[in-house]
């Protein structure tokens, strides 16, 4: 799949102190489980957090695999404004992290795990970093793994995001998903593209179809998802970044900056990926995430 967007990258902020996790600010998350916890125990959980417009679908053969690579339990998680979590009205990266806070803490109570592997892609990504380099996340982080982006803002023109938006928004949902693919094709050109947002349609019961995404919070936010503001901090357990060659958001003069937010970190370059490491390359992606798991 060709990338959403190409970026220039702005200056990297961290502008404020940690503040602990606000129960009252999160939302249950909806996910996909695979495996058992009382069978599959040969490792921590993991969780996978999805990029923007994405969902837990997205991840489900890759999910499958690595669970059953892994002998653990898998999580595939739908995050706010997105698949079948909640819709809210704010959806900043510290409410998003709260919200994974809200699933670890659960999902390490009911069995009875101390920590959990954590990975995320793109804005999945920063949620992740965000979580992690905060002591009250860290602290349920056993490996950390960020798929191709850097913990800093893109000053991105927003409005390839925007022009995403306003065309599924004023697309006809009472339609064949064929034929509002079809209408989208004037401004969406990009099949694969078409076909990655179409995934996101739900029939309703009239016969028609309703965006599960909530359009309007994702377009009214997107500055601040395009940015990444972090508390000053380091996680400094084991971590991952794993990026495409081909995509250009992880560059080496990004590793600086890297290294001293996750001291414990390790890159790994993909051949012939771009953004989407995990659909381009899904068996390298695999190999590489079972991998820096399964290392001691």
């Amino acid at each position: 799949m060709k990338l959403l967007f190409t970026s220039r990258v702005s200056n990297f902020q961290r502008p404020f102190l940690f503040r602990k996790f606000s129960t009252a600010d999160g939302v249950e998350l909806a996910f996909a489980k695979y495996g058992d916890h009382e069978k599959n125990r040969k490792h921590n959980p993991l969780l996978i957090c999805h990029g923007l417009f994405g969902q837990k679908t997205n991840w489900n053969s890759v999910a499958k695999a690595v669970q059953k690579r892994l002998d653990n339990v898998v999580y595939a998680v739908d995050l706010r404004n997105h698949g079948d979590s909640p819709h809210c009205s704010s959806m900043s990266y510290t409410e998003q992290a709260t919200d994974l806070y809200l699933l670890i803490q659960k999902i390490c109570a009911e069995g009875s795990f101390k920590k959990a592997n954590l990975l995320g892609h793109s804005m999945g990504g920063k949620v992740a970093m965000r979580f992690a380099i905060d002591p009250h996340g860290s602290s349920l982080i056993d490996k950390l793994i960020i798929e191709d982006i850097s913990p800093k803002g893109y000053s991105v023109s927003s409005h390839t995001f925007r022009y995403y938006v306003e065309a599924m928004q004023k697309a006809d949902l009472s339609l064949s998903r064929q034929e509002i693919s079809k209408g989208l094709e004037h401004d969406i050109p990009e099949l694969a593209i078409r076909q990655f947002l179409l995934t996101n349609l739900r029939p309703r019961q009239d016969g028609t179809f309703e965006w599960k995404m909530n359009l309007t919070s994702i377009g009214r936010h997107f500055e601040d998802i395009l940015g990444c503001s972090l508390p000053v901090g380091t996680f400094r357990g084991p971590t991952l970044f794993i990026y495409g060659d081909k995509s250009g958001y992880v560059p080496d003069e990004d590793r600086p900056l890297i290294r001293n937010l996750f001291p414990q970190v390790e890159f790994s370059s993909v051949k012939n990926a771009g953004h989407w490491v995990h659909s381009e390359q899904p068996q390298t992606f695999i190999d590489e995430i079972c991998r820096f798991i399964e290392k001691k």
